[in-house]
């Protein structure tokens, strides 16, 4: 167990000095985002009074996500451990760091959005046209940290406490 989180410290810390040698020319996306990160077609549509319901999208490799209508603390710890050893190297709860701060995610996205992007990160950077957005501001990939289906649940309700705690 011990090895395998030495691993992932060694790995977070690796992927953090290579990422952050690494910048992106991200001109071709300013035209088509906000600067929340979001599309600005998408936003208008949003705002038209047809708004029309959002589909996940098909290259969502988790279409749905069960939620408890209460947080699971022992889930929640496991995914504590997970975040702390993977994701701190890049990311906090309430300031931006070298990626978006974490504390309110689960409110700003849905729990399918959070569970692609740690589990199928480079198709997520391919085609979602939120994260392509939010690479004008960081300027870096996030890296595939290899978790597995089980720990990024975790993980998510992890982010589900520490954004209930915020409340």
């Amino acid at each position: 167990m011990k090895t395998k989180q030495l691993e992932r410290v060694l790995l977070n810390s690796f992927c953090l000095v290579v990422w952050a040698g690494i910048g992106l020319a991200g001109a071709h996306f300013l035209s088509s985002c906000t600067k929340e990160g979001g599309d600005a077609s998408k936003d208008a549509a949003k705002n038209s009074a047809q708004e029309v319901v959002k589909q996940k999208p098909e290259y969502y490799k988790v279409k749905n996500v069960q939620l408890g209508t209460t947080i699971d603390p022992a889930l929640s710890k496991q995914g504590g451990q997970v975040f702390d050893v993977t994701c701190t190297g890049c990311h906090k709860y309430d300031e931006k760091y070298v990626g978006p701060a974490l504390g309110d995610v689960t409110k700003r996205r849905t729990p399918e959005y959070v569970m692609n992007m740690i589990l199928d990160t480079e198709t997520m950077i391919d085609k979602d046209d939120t994260v392509k957005c939010m690479l004008q501001t960081y300027l870096m990939k996030m890296p595939n940290m290899q978790v597995d289906e089980k720990d990024a649940r975790a993980v998510l309700e992890h982010l589900r406490e520490v954004a209930d705690k915020k409340k």
